[in-house]
């Protein structure tokens, strides 16, 4: 039984739903004007919407030519640092609107927090994404001298995605890896193959239901993914656009939460089977009845329980 915050949570969700479907976006052909108010609906539902933790700050910094925001609370180790991509299908979200759930996470977890502003599509296509990637997690190592046990990747949705596939760039390039990743709601399967895309999730997940209901129906698009991968860059075996491609063989430690009521679900579930085939230590939980990347209503039950699993998590992993 979800708690009763969570239940009016889920429910302001619904109604953000029906103001998604409105402006959902043809994922073949993308409107300048419609892009622009995705970018402000999602500003507007996740920053100013949100609360962030008391005692919370953040200031501006640069992760090479990218701009970053480091945020951090009365806790927060400086020499501890989750290094988070912000979700929002790659395409809406920046440091501006994580900065209230990422304080809640820094609070949770005593971390200091990097937020990158990486490159978004449509305007940049891949690998633009995966580039700020690695620019991020090499800047910190060769510019801010830390080391790379002290670093952890996060990230939820897309943001989740570009944790994975960059950390397997890393991996090819022998590059030496963080100490640990978490992961809310992985894009793991951008090419939608996992058995919970379907109409029947669509009418449970408000938050992207309505966007894949109006690309399936609309615009006979099955997956949600052609504005962010170029036509003659797309390849379902490619491990740095699709995650479940990936060997994660030697990784560090994987977290995965995700919620029982969201199309992804089938991406998390997906990514488990693949940590496990490759030996990799991980923990995953699926919360029941929950919405995707329902930590961004922080102040509620089961996101702070969430932030505590984190928290445990990154204790054992990180000194």
């Amino acid at each position: 039984m979800i708690s009763k915050e969570a239940k009016k949570g889920k429910k302001k969700f619904q109604r953000v739903g029906l103001l998604i479907k409105l402006i959902a976006l043809n994922p073949t052909k993308l409107s300048k004007l419609k892009v622009t108010f995705q970018r402000l609906n999602y500003l507007f539902i996740v920053g100013f919407l949100s609360k962030k933790a008391k005692n919370s700050n953040y200031e501006k910094i640069k992760l090479g030519d990218m701009e970053a925001w480091k945020i951090f609370t009365n806790n927060s180790d400086k020499n501890k640092i989750i290094l988070y991509f912000h979700g929002g299908a790659y395409v809406a979200g920046d440091a501006r609107s994580y900065y209230p759930m990422t304080t809640h996470i820094a609070e949770a977890t005593g971390f200091t927090i990097i937020l990158p502003n990486y490159r978004l599509a449509p305007e940049h296509h891949y690998p633009s994404q995966l580039e700020d990637g690695i620019k991020s997690y090499k800047s910190l190592v060769e510019e801010y001298n830390y080391k790379p046990e002290q670093i952890v990747f996060a990230g939820d949705s897309a943001g989740g995605n570009l944790a994975l596939v960059t950390l397997l760039k890393l991996k090819e390039e022998g590059y030496d890896l963080p100490s640990a990743i978490f992961c809310l709601s992985p894009w793991a399967d951008p090419l939608a193959t996992g058995d919970t895309y379907n109409i029947e999730m669509c009418d449970k997940d408000a938050i992207l239901g309505p966007i894949f209901k109006t690309a399936w129906t609309k615009y006979n698009s099955h997956a949600y993914l052609t504005y962010y991968v170029k036509d003659e860059d797309l390849d379902e075996m490619n491990q740095f656009i699709c995650p479940i491609r990936g060997n994660f063989t030697n990784s560090p430690p994987i977290l995965i939460h995700v919620g029982s009521d969201e199309l992804l679900l089938s991406d998390s579930q997906s990514m488990k089977k693949v940590l496990d085939r490759d030996n990799v230590e991980n923990e995953y939980k699926e919360w029941k009845d929950l919405w995707h990347v329902f930590q961004l209503e922080s102040l509620m039950p089961e996101a702070k329980e969430s932030f505590n699993l984190i928290k445990q998590f990154l204790d054992k992993h990180v000194n």
